[in-house]
């Protein structure tokens, strides 16, 4: 990494800002880097010794450089601004420490020259950061009194960027633009961003208003997502396909299609997850094809939101890592969940070519040979799928599941089970003095299973009852008997609430009879690699001895997290590091209303920010599954 370098004053504030960055990883984000430079609380005596006006150009004077950022000041005499650029492949961050800086953003035009859409005011002690990706300008106005002086951080240093062509005045002049639409940008193509983009065609459609949905996916296909991504058909939905229509108001469409794709199939199927994908790409799709003047019209862009930038009179400006950035009225955030985080860390020593981090990746499930002995980490739902990839050819080596409980999902009934009316007893403890409370819930949960059970009832039914008031019930505790439930509860509800498919139920079953899958209840306390294998140390829940298993691949199903972060989404950095957006304080996703409008952080309403599927976990609890995902985006549309 090196040494700092001798700055004017080793012991001032620059100095520090470039230690800090130092230390930060290979890699850094946009946050990092705004955080770094807030932190600082720099001066403008600070950088005295590099403010250097220059009468041509504005003055880059190079501060630090290493192989992961570089740090600069740049003074701009009245009147001087930078020509349209991007920033191929850095991110930055920009602190302006005396007079006003004016930033361009730039839309690039089909003959080749680039407009300006917008300009924004960064005032003195004001920050501002941007993603590797748009074309903008910075510039110090010709009425300004003095010399503006700002403080960059590249990371990684800027090595190339493209220089872009403004379209000459005189021609702006004789090209007036046709009427735009208002267009709605909506970034995610799984299932909550194709459904919540098909509700808005169908909608405006049947009102007569124009829009133009813009749909932006970073993989090739719309409608997989996450969830059905796979292309083993042995991973089933685990819920019926009577209650899998994307559509609320129209309750038997999955079931109909898959009727007509696969032959007859009935409501209490259990269906493969590749099925579901095909149908929402269809339904989306479908939706979005009519006339040629149709009033609202889809357009499908394979490519990754790296910046949305907020436009001075409304709106947003969206840019993307390869196309041109567009102006949108409306941003609709329907990001899923990203891969499971390391839930080994340090405690890994060795080569880790034979740890897989993320379970979802393609060929995840190719890793080992039927002849080598494989750890799972976790025990949920993904890691039954995983069991059942592995064991496609018939196995002569064990499968460990390893999970700090042991517990993994139930089973659904082989038959339908209809959910218990809780209404009564919801609305007695809601009334109670003080309110709901999570001890007084958990007890009348237990008392009402106790009950159906005497007569001859399924528990499953009790579980189902509580899905029309999860919401309800969520926003009724306190804070605090949120974070006992996340703690203590949720790893008990989410296995009787997160079922298996009974197929899928017996072939796991029976693998786990049969000794070729294991469960321990433990957490990882040591974990060896080598170019042979990985020897992994597991401390038994309620024991002190360490059990060791031989493994020759260790794959992570621990579950995946939230993608409320700079490191997890770079459009999400975008908008934490200017606090147009804020993570709950739950750490489950975004703060927004009940209805997915987002909260800023300075708890302002964004009318023109939505947020569908599991970002809203923190509003509603119950925000991952089909059900609620649909009602999401009927109301987004």
């Amino acid at each position: 990494m090196g040494t700092t370098p001798a700055l004017p004053d080793p012991d001032g504030r620059l100095a520090g800002l470039a230690r800090a960055l130092d230390e930060l990883r290979a890699e850094p984000t946009l946050t990092q880097l705004a955080d770094a430079l807030v932190a600082a609380k720099l001066r403008i005596d600070d950088v005295a010794a590099y403010v250097t006006p220059t009468p041509d150009a504005y003055h880059r004077a190079s501060v630090v450089r290493r192989d992961h950022y570089e740090l600069l000041v740049l003074t701009w005499l009245p009147g001087q601004g930078s020509a349209p650029h991007d920033h191929a492949g850095s991110v930055s961050a920009m602190l302006v420490l005396q007079g006003e800086a004016q930033e361009g953003t730039w839309r690039i035009a089909a003959d080749g020259y680039v407009d300006l859409a917008d300009e924004t005011t960064v005032r003195e002690g004001e920050l501002t950061a941007w993603q590797d990706a748009g074309v903008h300008t910075v510039r110090n106005p010709e009425s300004a009194a003095a010399p503006l002086v700002s403080v960059h951080v590249y990371a990684p240093p800027l090595r190339a960027f493209r220089r872009f062509a403004a379209r000459p005045e005189p021609a702006a002049a004789t090209q007036p633009s046709a009427p735009q639409r208002p267009t709605v940008v909506v970034v995610g193509g799984g299932f909550s961003g194709s459904m919540t983009a098909a509700q808005i065609l169908r909608q405006a459609e049947v009102a007569g208003t124009p829009v133009r949905v813009v749909l932006v996916e970073r993989q090739g296909v719309v409608g997989d997502g996450l969830a059905y991504g796979t292309r083993d058909t042995a991973h089933l939905l685990n819920v019926p396909a009577g209650r899998m229509s994307a559509w609320p108001d129209r309750p038997d469409d999955f079931v109909q299609w898959a009727t007509r794709r696969h032959g007859p199939v009935v409501a209490s199927d259990f269906l493969p997850r590749p099925w579901y994908g095909e149908y929402v790409r269809e339904s989306l799709l479908a939706t979005a094809r009519g006339p040629v003047d149709a009033t609202a019209t889809l357009e499908i862009e394979f490519d990754e939101v790296r910046r949305l930038a907020r436009r001075p009179g409304g709106g947003w400006m969206v840019h993307f890592a390869r196309g041109p950035s567009t102006p949108a009225d409306a941003v609709v955030l329907a990001i899923g969940h990203r891969a499971p985080p390391d839930p080994i860390g340090r405690l890994w020593s060795g080569p880790r070519a034979r740890f897989v981090l993320d379970p979802w990746r393609a060929f995840a499930g190719n890793t080992a040979a039927p002849d080598e002995a494989v750890v799972i980490l976790g025990s949920g739902l993904t890691a039954v799928d995983t069991v059942l990839s592995l064991s496609r050819q018939p196995r002569r080596a064990p499968i460990w599941l390893v999970s700090r409980r042991g517990l993994v999902p139930q089973t659904h009934a082989s038959s339908p089970v209809a959910p218990v009316d809780l209404r009564p007893m919801l609305e007695s403890l809601l009334a109670a003095p003080g309110g709901l409370r999570l001890d007084g819930l958990l007890r009348a949960m237990r008392a009402k299973l106790r009950e159906v059970r005497a007569e001859g009832g399924d528990w499953r039914g009790v579980v189902d009852g509580v899905r029309p008031h999860t919401a309800t019930i969520w926003g009724a505790l306190s804070l605090a008997d949120r974070r006992r439930f996340l703690g203590s509860v949720r790893p008990y509800w989410e296995v009787h609430r997160h079922r298996m498919a009974p197929g899928v139920a017996e072939r796991f079953g029976a693998l786990v009879q049969e000794g070729r899958v294991r469960i321990i209840a433990g957490s990882v306390a040591a974990a060896q690699a080598d170019d042979d294998g990985v020897r992994l140390y597991v401390r038994e829940r309620g024991a002190d001895r360490l059990v060791e298993l031989r493994a020759g691949v260790v794959i992570n199903c621990t579950g995946p997290a939230a993608s409320n972060s700079a490191e997890s989404n770079p459009a999400i950095g975008s908008l934490l590091v200017h606090g147009w957006v804020r993570p709950d304080i739950l750490s489950l996703g975004l703060e927004t209303t009940r209805d997915g409008v987002v909260v800023d952080a300075h708890g302002v309403v964004a009318a023109d920010l939505f947020v569908v599927g599991t970002l809203r976990k923190f509003a509603v609890w119950e925000s991952t599954a089909v059900p609620e995902l649909r009602v999401q985006a009927e109301q987004v549309g």
